[in-house]
């Protein structure tokens, strides 16, 4: 167990609902809304585009790969210039892909092209934003922070998925793109509205943690491992409820964020106090039951397996992030938080493909099987070396276990 120095923090109120902190939330539900749309996209691709399971992993995937090889770029230009240009670049970029996707009538550049645009977006808003966080979050705080950050972006999985099926089956898809277009419009005019926090220069005696030391790439490592249940659940669902003659996907994703925001703006504060190091593993194994309860339920009961997801979710990813930003130098967030975000996009594409593969040729119950074992492993990843009996499985408070 090693005790962090006080010096590896900046110094932070102890209020954590500044104004600030409140506009960067409401910015983030913008964003969340404009992404969000794109999480029924495999259903466009699906009955507008008539692509299988293969073609839509293909699809999925580019947004995925885009993201992986902009993250250094990224992590480097957010610590380098601020986080404030390219939080609203990001969203900008948001903007533009769904003007793009209302042009969007086959499989071909533009499909992709647009496909790359969200990538580059979602990179350049979600870290520029979660290492803002991290620099405003008060100390002791910080899962607690990044989980009101999740949770204003979670929030949005609900409602856009459920107004994008309304619009889609109403006035048709191209209303649903002009609709996350213009929520990132709205969002990067908000962003234009905040302050970029103070650059913070570390002290003489702080430690310089690297951050492709060992104790890092197990948290990459258990991020990327989560994303093969995530893109089998927010991916292949779909696909394989239409197969199944069941069209309405929506409750899925409702269960998904109730679950999702209730522990993101509940459990925050536990997540700090029960050690992030503890939680995280707890949360990456609960997450890889989930795929083959989709396989044994089947799509008939989408509530339940998003409920059991978000749930999973709700804490997996702010505590991996916060075991992140604990086991790294203040001077380095900004890249730890786009290694983080990339390594989860990273799997995301990769799972895509190969999950998306798997499920056409062999069928879905296998493929939900593989993403369920891959994300174990990301959990025993976590604790799989020895280390004093105090340290095995959390840090104490205040602490973090490498």
């Amino acid at each position: 167990m090693t005790n962090l120095p006080s010096t590896s923090q900046p110094p932070a109120n102890e209020r954590l609902f500044t104004r600030e902190f409140a506009l960067l939330l409401a910015m983030m539900a913008c964003f969340g809304m404009s992404w969000s749309f794109y999480l029924i996209l495999p259903k466009f691709l699906a009955t507008e585009l008539s692509l299988d399971a293969a073609g839509i992993g293909k699809v999925v995937g580019v947004q995925g790969l885009t993201a992986v090889m902009v993250t250094p770029l990224i992590g480097w230009l957010v610590d380098r210039y601020g986080r404030l240009p390219w939080l609203i670049s990001g969203n900008v970029l948001l903007m533009l892909t769904g003007i793009a996707y209302v042009f969007v009538e086959d499989v071909g550049p533009l499909l992709y092209c647009s496909q790359m645009m969200w990538g580059i977006g979602m990179v350049m808003t979600f870290n520029s934003a979660g290492t803002m966080t991290a620099d405003i979050a008060p100390q002791g705080r910080m899962a607690e922070a990044i989980g009101f950050f999740g949770a204003a972006n979670l929030a949005m999985n609900a409602v856009s998925p459920a107004l994008g099926e309304v619009l889609e089956t109403t006035v048709g898809w191209d209303y649903v793109f002009i609709a996350s277009a213009t929520a990132g419009a709205l969002a990067a005019v908000l962003a234009a509205f905040l302050k970029e926090p103070p650059k913070y220069a570390p002290q003489d005696l702080e430690k310089r943690r690297p951050i492709l030391g060992m104790p890092m790439l197990r948290v990459y490592g258990a991020t990327l491992a989560i994303t093969a249940s995530f893109t089998a659940l927010f991916t292949l669902h779909q696909p394989f409820a239409l197969g199944e003659g069941v069209t309405q996907i929506r409750s899925f994703f409702v269960g998904f964020a109730i679950l999702a925001l209730t522990v993101r703006l509940g459990g925050g504060r536990f997540i700090d106090r029960f050690g992030v190091l503890r939680a995280s593993f707890v949360s990456v194994a609960l997450y890889a039951t989930v795929p083959p309860l989709l396989g044994a339920v089947g799509p008939t009961h989408l509530f339940l397996v998003g409920a059991a997801m978000g749930l999973a979710h709700g804490v997996a990813y702010p505590a991996l992030t916060a075991l992140g930003i604990a086991r790294a130098s203040a001077s380095s967030r900004g890249m730890v938080v786009s290694i983080v975000h990339g390594a989860f996009n990273g799997g995301h594409a990769f799972f895509a493909y190969t999950l998306g593969m798997v499920a056409a040729s062999i069928g879905y119950a296998t493929a939900f099987w593989i993403a369920g074992a891959v994300t174990f492993g990301g959990a025993l990843l976590l604790v799989v070396k020895r280390a004093p009996a105090q340290a095995r499985l959390g840090p104490a408070r205040g602490t973090v276990a490498e």
